[in-house]
């Protein structure tokens, strides 16, 4: 049975997260673990995940989704990730699309409503990068009769294997300028290919392989914006503002399993080192700057309700670079004070810790903030 034939419960009142994930967690932890260990795409747990509707949890319950509130998503993939996180990493990818056409879709925007009920009416999973489509991109267009051909490749496609509808950006040159295209195109158009190329360290059940577009007809119909290359535009605000506490959340969500099970391990020994002890609270620590920046960003999303601009996205950037830096710091600190226990694979710090490191790698990357929030400071333009 393919995901795209599994019945789904229809969303007939606002969906509960909780309860949904009380009940399919246990086996999504089981299922993932398994797909670790081989290094395989999880598809049974997106299989969970759609067969209760939760890719559509946070369209509004009047076009038939699950009318949750998007701070209660956020906080649902964290609290997924402690079950598995390359399940939650995922589902993030296709949510945190969602959750820029619910905002469209809240300030009267048609297309991206008609988007959403595609969505529920054909079960659609929306597929993007984990970073390498930012203010730059890469790729070339050529304008053609009737709209444009795509050629380029995208890496970090999480969830690939399952999705229906690419969304993305490729760099063009008109001749006289740089710009970029952003579109999007249905994964079966011919000239799309998946590369079976997902390898990696950690995030090994996500399936992040990456997308090849050869010769890709894009109609101009689904050209969605043209913008300069290489420079900040207003719609960076949109994505950093809404975007980025969707995709961190599953990280979050790693730092809180790893101090809680770094606590269990240490409740259940009688005799304590004092130098494993003070690891033990420095962890915390920085568990706690985890916790509470991951808190700020999702309160400066203010549920959707909000004009997302310059002040909004410096604070989603920098909040996402303190919660990847200290979610390291706390998840190092475990290992410090559990010591080589830490590192066998029956104890799972090891493989939470491969999974939070990607964190990193979406953007922006530390350093790359840093010069950004320097030029927010002073009062100049955000650089990509």
């Amino acid at each position: 049975m393919t995901l795209q034939n599994i019945a789904t419960e229809p969303a007939t009142k606002k969906m509960d997260l909780k309860n949904i994930l009380t009940e399919i967690g246990p086996e999504i932890e089981k299922q993932g673990l398994i797909y670790d260990a081989e290094n395989k795409f999880a598809e049974k747990n997106f299989s969970l995940l759609k067969a209760k509707g939760i890719y559509k949890a946070l369209i509004p319950a009047e076009l038939g989704g699950g009318g949750v509130t998007y701070s209660e998503l956020c906080y649902f993939l964290k609290d997924l990730a402690q079950y598995c996180p390359s399940t939650s990493l995922t589902l993030s990818m296709h949510m945190h699309l969602v959750s820029v056409l619910v905002f469209k879709h809240m300030n009267g925007d048609a297309a991206a409503t008609k988007t959403m009920q595609a969505v529920v009416e054909k079960d659609w999973v929306l597929l993007s990068t984990g970073g390498g489509d930012w203010v730059s991109s890469n790729g070339s267009a050529e304008k053609v009769e009737g709209g444009y051909r795509i050629n380029c490749t995208k890496p970090f496609c999480s969830g690939s294997p399952i999705a229906n509808v690419a969304v993305m950006s490729c760099a063009y040159h008109d001749g006289t300028k740089e710009h970029v295209l952003h579109f999007s195109v249905p994964m079966n158009s011919e000239g799309v290919e998946i590369i079976y190329d997902w390898n990696a360290m950690g995030m090994r059940g996500t399936g992040s392989n990456s997308v090849r577009f050869k010769d890709v007809f894009v109609p101009d119909e689904r050209i969605t914006l043209m913008r300069e290359r290489g420079k900040w535009h207003p719609v960076w605000d949109v994505v950093s503002t809404l975007a980025f506490p969707v995709f961190i959340s599953p990280y979050v969500g790693i730092v809180e399993a790893i101090a809680k099970k770094t606590i269990s391990i240490f409740g259940n020994k009688s005799n304590h080192e004092p130098y494993a002890l003070s690891s033990l609270g420095e962890m915390h620590n920085h568990y706690q700057i985890t916790r509470m920046s991951h808190e700020t960003l999702i309160d400066n999303a203010k549920n959707l309700i909000l004009k997302p601009n310059r002040d909004t996205a410096a604070v989603a950037l920098q909040t996402k670079s303190i919660i990847t830096q200290h979610g390291r710091m706390s998840a190092q600190a475990a290992m410090e004070a559990l010591g080589g226990y830490s590192y066998y694979h029956k104890v799972g710090i090891e493989r939470l810790y491969r999974d939070l490191l990607a964190g990193e790698f979406h953007p922006m990357q530390a350093s790359k903030q840093r010069e950004m929030h320097g030029n927010y400071l002073i009062g100049k333009t955000l650089a990509g």
